[in-house]
């Protein structure tokens, strides 16, 4: 049984999470576990990218993510399961490793993308770098398709 279960999760596509959030259901201790969902916002910490939005319009996407987090886990977790939401900005990667370091995670779950092994070789996995960096368990699950 694990107290802080981190499950990142792809609002663009939340099916990959649902997986990730039934294991947790079962893997959560019932005595005091928590499970936190994040989502990460590629691209506006960059100061590149950012100087091209004015703050206030940064805040309203971060506002519309963060309705977005919360209504997904409303309708997904059961109303009594003790969680927290975070919503992030950087690289998905590396701000998971954060996120799970600062809650004192001992498991992240995260479903797998399945990309082309061009997308793999050019852009790298998220779930890979997590596995690396990560200093908690991680668990990579996958959607095998016949």
């Amino acid at each position: 049984m694990f107290k802080n279960i981190l499950i990142p999760v792809d609002l663009e596509e939340p099916d990959f999470a649902r997986p990730a959030i039934e294991v947790a259901l079962r893997e959560r201790d019932p005595d005091g576990g928590c499970v936190h969902l994040m989502t990460v916002i590629p691209g506006f910490a960059s100061p590149l990218v950012a100087s091209y939005f004015d703050p206030a319009t940064v805040e309203k996407a971060h506002e519309a993510v963060d309705q977005h987090l919360l209504d997904f886990a409303h309708k997904e977790l059961p109303a009594d399961t003790p969680h927290h939401l975070t919503v992030h900005q950087g690289h998905p990667a590396k701000r998971i490793v954060e996120q799970a370091e600062k809650i004192h995670a001992d498991l992240i779950i995260m479903s797998a993308h399945h990309r082309g092994r061009i997308d793999h070789a050019l852009l790298g996995s998220s779930s890979a770098r997590v596995v690396e960096h990560a200093h908690c368990s991680v668990m990579i699950l996958r959607r095998w398709e016949n």
